[in-house]
């Protein structure tokens, strides 16, 4: 059952519950700003946090209230992942520059770790590690085969686990093995949201919501950003609007596609019940084309799980039971278990499958994070702020890597419901 009454059931995140996103009606500047961040999500605070410390006034445009997109959406899962793989990066860009770019994500970890210390933000954070559990066995022999090629040239602590041998991961016996991480791990997406917008606010940036950037022109100082309360002037301008980008930057719609992801919590359980089910409280991701990710919440009393249900349109009552029918796939033992929460939020991807960060005609811009931008949106909000700055501590190795568009796309997915029956089709034949 997803509840025992429809009328239950919560359509807004489980996260809200303990850090609903907040209005920030701010001033808007008389004055340019030195800098103007379009996005109030994780990129853009965490960019305005760092140039706010580095002296420089700030104002922050959020179409909504900070964190309500994505960055309070996700599953809140700190990854180092990226699409390519390490394999994957070197047949495109050899081993040294390859190995450069997958190095980008070990820092992303880092980096959120040391700037959740530093700024003190209560978000549950714990580096449990994650678990990433193979379907199918050729999953987990390709899986092994990027597993040796990042200990050939990487020192990540890691480790492929057999069959039978995950139970301190999973208590599921749907897999083959799988691949444990040590370092990653998870926090509360709310909190961490409302803590990096309390930190950048403290810092002396201005975040100004809800308002909605609607127009960007150049002007003699910088750029002009228009709004329903007026236009705002700043020499620098950022774009860090991810999967909410819409047709605000022609440059931008045409190379961000926007992918929906649902999440369902459910009820409250017993916490032996979810220990049981996830004894080291690791995060997990499968490899299905069509992948689960799933953890206990923080506090050890649900279980929350993210997909992309539905190929089609479809009610939250509908993804929700389409969830909870995968829930129960991995998880026979909460066939009884209710769904309190169904949720929903865009990633973006770009056709690179890489973080894109960069500057056009001026306009700085970082974003594409490809389902894993928990810590690599504030990394490379942060990086995006020290090129503003014009430190070399900004350069990263997706620096000059492609960020390109299709002829056949300006910006309607139109193409991603064809690769999801696609890849429904490879999961169910298992190829």
């Amino acid at each position: 059952m997803v509840n025992q009454h429809a009328t239950d059931l919560i359509k807004e995140p489980y996260w809200w519950e303990a850090a609903r996103p907040e209005g920030q009606i701010g001033d808007m500047p008389e004055s340019p700003s030195d800098v103007v961040i379009v996005g109030g999500g994780y990129t853009g605070l965490s960019a305005a946090l760092t140039l706010a410390k580095r002296g420089l006034s700030v104002t922050v445009l959020e179409a909504e209230m900070p964190g309500y997109g994505a960055s309070s959406r996700n599953g809140g899962m700190i990854g180092n992942m990226l699409k390519p793989g390490l394999s994957g990066l070197i047949d495109m860009y050899g081993p040294d520059k390859g190995c450069a770019i997958y190095k980008e994500a070990l820092a992303s970890v880092a980096f959120i770790r040391d700037r959740i210390t530093e700024e003190e933000i209560d978000c549950d954070l714990a580096l449990t590690g994650r678990f990433y559990p193979a379907v199918l066995a050729k999953d987990l022999a390709g899986m092994t085969r990027d597993f040796e090629v990042r200990q050939k040239y990487l020192n990540i602590p890691e480790e492929m686990v057999a069959n039978g041998e995950y139970g301190e991961d999973v208590d599921s016996a749907c897999y083959t093995g799988g691949l444990r991480q040590h370092h990653t791990g998870g926090l509360h997406p709310g909190k961490y949201a409302k803590g990096l917008a309390t930190a950048a606010i403290r810092a002396g940036a201005n975040v100004v919501a809800p308002v909605r950037a609607e127009t960007i022109t150049k002007s003699q100082g910088g750029f002009m950003v228009g709004t329903a309360r007026g236009e705002i002037a700043g020499r620098h301008l950022l774009l860090a609007t991810n999967g909410y980008s819409g047709a605000l930057s022609p440059f931008v719609q045409k190379r961000i596609i926007p992918i929906g992801s649902t999440m369902i919590a459910t009820e409250e359980l017993s916490e032996n019940l979810v220990s049981s089910l996830f004894p080291t409280k690791r995060m997990i991701t499968d490899t299905r084309k069509m992948l689960s990710y799933y953890r206990p919440s923080p506090d050890g009393k649900r279980v929350l799980l993210g997909a992309r249900p539905s190929i089609f349109q479809a009610t939250p009552e509908q993804q929700a039971i389409a969830l909870k029918k995968a829930l129960v796939s991995i998880f026979p033992q909460l066939a009884a278990t209710a769904v309190s929460h169904v949720w929903s939020g865009k990633v973006a991807y770009d056709f690179a499958a890489l973080p894109a960060i960069g500057e056009h005609d001026g306009i700085h811009y970082a974003m594409g994070y490809c389902g894993s931008g928990v810590a690599m949106s504030g990394y490379l909000g942060h990086k995006a702020a020290l090129k503003i700055l014009g430190d070399a501590e900004g350069d990263t190795a997706f620096d000059g890597l492609p960020f390109d568009g299709r002829f056949y796309y300006r910006g309607t997915p139109w193409f991603v419901p064809v690769a999801m029956i696609g890849y429904r089709i490879r999961d169910y034949l298992g190829i």
